[in-house]
């Protein structure tokens, strides 16, 4: 039999002649591992390294109180421009001509009592997915995490909260509101009417861009905190034990069945 020992977190079998066969047990979960003692402990350390940037994510937190501060969450490292001006053939008259055309389209499919004005319009378009000149914020920093734990669509990258005093930056002006979307002479905060449950149940606001083609610099106006690559999974897992996940995020059908696939793809319990 091979000569064993116990560790409080896990159990670990030493093979005198072939550390290859040696295997580690953490977390429930048998592995082999060619590395033998060194190697788990270098997984230990990876381990409790993460945990150590868990309690620094509820410290950003902590040290960031809503509804002072507004947080954006991105899979990376992205610069802040809404998606109308990520085109490169962007003009202010195509965006208006888009604009126009989803309002005409999307009119008899929709409860017109919800959409009085062309902002509400515009909210309606962006929680649809149209590209428009706002950005997503949310008043809750673990929202924003669970979108920065999402995976990347170029491949495994850090994720990103970024922090921003709603006062620093101030809210979109009375002439602003009246002037309409299109007609902001400077980018400011503001909190939409609520036209889908998924503003509400995100703590949404946007960001509504007077130049939406250009990133916009916030300077030293930000703080802001990185998810490494590696621990999206596992911080997914604890913020779904905090009750945050993509059915409460979402807060419709298409949230409900994304967090049945996860906690299926995880082996997690239903």
């Amino acid at each position: 039999p091979l000569p064993h020992r116990h560790r409080q977190r896990g159990r670990i079998f030493h093979e005198r002649r072939n550390p290859a066969l040696c295997a580690e047990e953490i977390g429930g979960v048998k592995k082999p591992s060619a590395l033998g003692v060194r190697g788990l402990l270098e997984i230990y350390v990876e381990r409790t390294e993460r945990h150590r940037r868990w309690d620094d994510l509820l410290k950003f937190a902590r040290q960031h109180p809503s509804p002072r501060w507004v947080f954006r969450g991105q899979s990376q490292k992205w610069p802040l421009k809404p998606t109308a001006g990520r085109s490169d053939r962007y003009s202010k008259s195509r965006e208006l001509q888009l604009f126009n055309e989803f309002k005409r389209l999307a009119s008899p499919m929709i409860d017109r009592s919800q959409v009085a004005t062309d902002w509400d319009w515009l909210f309606l378009a962006q929680h649809h997915g149209l590209p428009t000149r706002l950005l997503d914020w949310t008043t809750n920093p673990l929202i924003a995490a669970y979108f920065a734990c999402e995976t990347s669509a170029r491949g495994k990258r850090d994720g990103e909260i970024i922090a921003v005093e709603i006062a620093d930056v101030g809210r979109i002006s009375e002439d602003d509101l009246a002037a309409g979307p299109f007609d902001v002479r400077q980018t400011r905060f503001m909190f939409p009417t609520v036209v889908a449950p998924r503003i509400a149940s995100q703590r949404g606001l946007f960001s509504v861009h007077a130049t939406p083609d250009r990133n916009w610099i916030l300077k030293a106006k930000t703080t802001r905190h990185t998810i490494k690559a590696g621990d999206k999974a596992e911080f997914r897992e604890l913020l779904f034990g905090l009750g945050v996940d993509s059915a409460m995020v979402m807060a419709d059908v298409d949230g409900t069945a994304a967090n049945l696939a996860w906690r299926y793809r995880t082996g997690r319990a239903f």
